[in-house]
């Protein structure tokens, strides 16, 4: 399903990885259940906005399929590239339900600390890395909202580009009324 959307939609590609395994040399890390969509340079939230270009996201320009990884506030941010060679669009994984059921990577900084993701991963190939994402579970229901910590003071603030699985409790920032069974959070 993934590499069926990848290099057409963004957000298609968003919830796509939805529920999907996030595999590191074998591990199995956890399933996504949180994303955002950033859509390149039309998107002021994004790091290639205005078409920016530099060292720290040349690898947003690579084609579809390739890690993203970028530091801010000493945290590593990982990202999937979804579009056709310079054409900076990417999804960054924001939260994984771990496999112990322990709320740990709740957040893109947690998630990567818990994983030991670093920038080593930066502009790697998915299919030539050690980390992989393998079909998992499909969410019952996604929701969205805005993104998180986005700083940009335009209309892109509040776009609802946040994708996540409703009711599962390893989603940052969620309400705890919300909250289910992780395992009635999937078909």
């Amino acid at each position: 399903m993934l590499k069926k959307v990848m290099n057409c939609d963004t957000i298609r590609t968003a919830k796509a990885m939805l529920g999907m395994k996030l595999i590191l040399s074998g591990e199995n890390l956890g399933k996504i259940v949180e994303t955002e969509a950033y859509l390149g340079t039309a998107d002021s939230a994004c790091h290639s906005s205005n078409g920016r270009r530099s060292p720290k996201n040349e690898s947003m320009y690579l084609s579809a399929g390739h890690w993203y990884v970028y530091q801010i506030y000493g945290y590593q941010m990982l990202n999937l590239v979804t579009r056709p060679k310079n054409i900076a669009e990417a999804v960054l994984i924001r939260a994984l339900e771990s496999p112990s059921g322990d709320v740990v990577s709740n957040g893109p900084g947690k998630l990567t600390r818990f994983c030991g993701i670093s920038q080593n991963l930066d502009g790697k190939l998915i299919e030539e890395s050690d980390l992989k994402i393998i079909h998992g579970k499909i969410p019952k229901k996604i929701c969205q909202r805005a993104r998180i910590g986005v700083t940009c003071e335009d209309e892109w603030r509040n776009k609802p580009l946040c994708f996540y699985v409703k009711g599962n409790k390893h989603v940052s920032k969620v309400a705890k009324r919300e909250l289910i069974e992780d395992s009635d959070t999937w078909k």
